[in-house]
């Protein structure tokens, strides 16, 4: 991967390898419960304890080498990912986007029931897409929906990440370029059904 590319950039892309492990995991988990509804034991599993009980046993180098190499270490990364979202204001705390709409921060969380705004937690706190500051709030819910019930990770990547359908834009540089909102809605719908897909089979 090059190093030439800018900031925003590069957290777009972290920001997409931080869902892929995030859905990777829940696969996992998805499976393992599926296989564990069967009366299975997957394989290895002492073997992994027996390492992770080494790993803790051992120096704090070798510690440090084991988590920065397994999900623990792509946790973390994934959260100092956020932290850096908000320090380029590619996220914003409630209260600045409760101001830009004319509500109340409290407001904000029965709009997130409903499905019509997402938010990340970052340390302790809740922050909404800095896109959303610009739109008014019947696009972004349109939008929202459309996206289901995919993580709060997987819903931002959409809103960060430049989609070749929209002509490589990002979903609120192509709005205000002109593109319908109808045209993003089924992309924000599509979206969601290739990423649920591999959930749902899991689960089946």
């Amino acid at each position: 991967m090059s190093t030439d590319l800018s900031t925003p950039v590069l957290l777009r892309r972290i920001a997409q390898l931080e869902a892929t492990v995030g859905r990777l995991s829940e696969d996992l988990g998805s499976l393992r419960s599926a296989v564990s509804k069967q009366g299975l034991h997957l394989p290895g599993t002492r073997g992994v304890r027996a390492r992770v009980a080494h790993a803790k046993s051992s120096t704090k180098d070798d510690q440090h080498a084991r988590a920065t190499g397994g999900l623990a270490g792509a946790t973390a990364r994934g959260e100092a990912a956020r932290v850096q979202w908000v320090k380029h204001g590619l996220v914003v705390p409630g209260e600045q986007l409760a101001q830009a709409w004319g509500l109340t921060r409290q407001a904000l969380a029965p709009a997130a029931d409903r499905g019509e705004i997402f938010a990340v937690k970052v340390g302790n706190r809740l922050y909404y897409p800095q896109a959303f500051l610009g739109m008014d709030r019947e696009t972004v819910a349109t939008i929202c929906r459309a996206l289901g019930d995919l993580g709060a990770s997987e819903k931002l990547m959409f809103w960060l990440r430049d989609h070749g359908t929209l002509a490589g834009k990002s979903v609120a540089v192509a709005l205000e370029s002109g593109v319908p909102v109808s045209k993003v809605q089924r992309l924000a719908a599509a979206w969601a059904r290739e990423r649920g897909a591999a959930l749902v089979a899991a689960a089946a």
